[in-house]
């Protein structure tokens, strides 16, 4: 007969049996067949001498479909790395998943690793003769429900090498909304900021429109303005659910409000591996330029 044991079993079912059935004490039978004390105690107190299963008796799925499909384009619109999207499942969405199990999900949905992202980061950055000098821009529509406010224009910063991070959601968006936004965001941001990458978007203008707003401000400050060769299809991100149901931390806030919260905590108060130990924050003062 094939006996199946856990791969750390240290007795077998005859053992077992036999410490059940001996009348010599504890520490003499741990002696006897080499095992611990405890051992002989756990199999004393069982009446059977099969393993246990080890699988949980209960299970409950972490993530629900709508919070599944917000990582998912986290990660594949903005190309986010673990520790950001981290920062949104746990905060954002209050769900206690760790960064191990963050990359297992990710790598089973078929997402990318952290070893692939499309840019170096922190101190392997750093180490190839980056600096922290430059803004990505990104554009995202999002249909939310009637009660969250309807459509919302989400645009977001993101400086390379730290990962440092700005959010904000407008009821609208231009390419006016967009300078004004950036003339509030760059003197809060730990560095001077030399160029600016964005998406090639009607909002952001490209190398044919000179009189583009964005076009004109970055010209005036000396801001190296580029955009990817290719142009970028534009979908539109719709949350069927409520808002508070998918992000718990926006109850009784508002969508723009809980990003600024996120951002703040992310960029201030989330020590990382890649940047040394220290935040966003943190390690882009220690390394910009002069």
């Amino acid at each position: 007969m094939e006996i199946k044991l856990h791969a750390n079993a240290t007795t077998t079912p005859r053992v077992r049996r036999y410490i059940q059935q001996s009348d010599k004490s504890d520490r003499v039978l741990a002696q006897e067949l080499g095992i611990s004390v405890a051992t002989v105690r756990r199999w004393r107190q069982r009446q059977d001498v099969a393993d246990r299963h080890t699988v949980p008796k209960t299970t409950r799925k972490l993530l629900t479909d709508e919070q599944s499909l917000l990582i998912n384009w986290l990660r594949q619109k903005l190309q986010l790395p673990l520790d950001e999207l981290l920062v949104v499942v746990n905060q954002g969405m209050q769900q206690p998943i760790s960064r191990a199990g963050l990359d297992r999900y990710l790598r089973g949905v078929g997402q990318r690793g952290e070893e692939q992202s499309r840019v170096l980061r922190g101190k392997k950055a750093v180490k190839a003769g980056e600096l922290p000098i430059t803004l990505a821009l990104f554009y995202q529509r999002i249909s939310l429900s009637a009660e969250d406010g309807g459509e919302q224009h989400l645009l977001w910063a993101e400086e390379k090498v730290s990962g440092w991070l700005s959010a904000r959601a407008f009821a609208g968006a231009s390419p006016m909304l967009v300078v004004n936004w950036l003339k509030e965001l760059l003197p809060h941001c730990p560095g001077d900021i030399q160029s600016i990458e964005t998406e090639n978007k009607k909002l952001f203008g490209n190398s044919e429109s000179q009189t583009h707003p964005l076009q004109l401000w970055c010209r005036e400050q000396g801001i190296t303005l580029q955009q990817p060769a290719l142009p970028q299809m534009e979908i539109v991100l719709r949350l069927e659910s409520q808002l508070a149901q998918l992000l718990p931390a926006a109850e009784n806030s508002s969508l723009d409000n809980l990003l600024q919260a996120l951002c703040a905590s992310y960029n201030q108060r989330w020590p990382q591996k890649k940047l040394g130990g220290l935040t966003p924050t943190a390690f882009w003062l220690q390394h910009r330029p002069g």
